[in-house]
């Protein structure tokens, strides 16, 4: 019986792609995903924001590498850019002054009543106090 829903930030995909600190919280969340047991929602925005941060950082190999690794985890795409999902863009841009790409994670979970996979509170621990979405901190 599936029982968490997650929605995964870039900063948590990105730690598991590079092996950092907080990478085998994430590994534990995708065996969990793959027996069955939750959800893990990533939107494309967020790949986005994972591509350009390897390109960056590394070369168009690498991130070419990470977006056909991505199929192989046990992840659900979200493309939603209904009203809803626009308006809770806006809403969280507007009052906690979030980056944009941070936007879509929180909607997303919003939309979805996901608990958002993040290590970074310098975005999001504002929005955690509001108790408006949950947080899982991989470190």
């Amino acid at each position: 019986m599936i029982k968490d829903l997650y929605v995964l930030d870039s900063c948590a995909l990105i730690a598991y792609i590079r092996k950092e600190n907080g990478s085998q919280p994430v590994a534990d969340i995708f065996e969990k995903a793959q027996e069955k047991k939750c959800i893990i929602y990533i939107h494309k925005a967020t790949v986005a924001e994972v591509y350009y941060d390897i390109l960056r950082t590394s070369n168009i190999n690498e991130a070419e590498n990470m977006i056909k690794d991505l199929s192989l985890l046990p992840i659900l795409f979200s493309n939603n850019l209904t009203q809803l999902f626009i308006r809770q863009i806006g809403y969280f841009k507007v009052n906690y002054k979030v980056s944009f790409a941070d936007c879509f994670v929180l909607a997303l979970s919003t939309v979805k009543k996901a608990i958002v996979i993040s290590s970074d509170h310098h975005e999001f621990d504002a929005v955690e106090k509001s108790k408006i979405v949950s947080f899982f901190w991989i470190r």
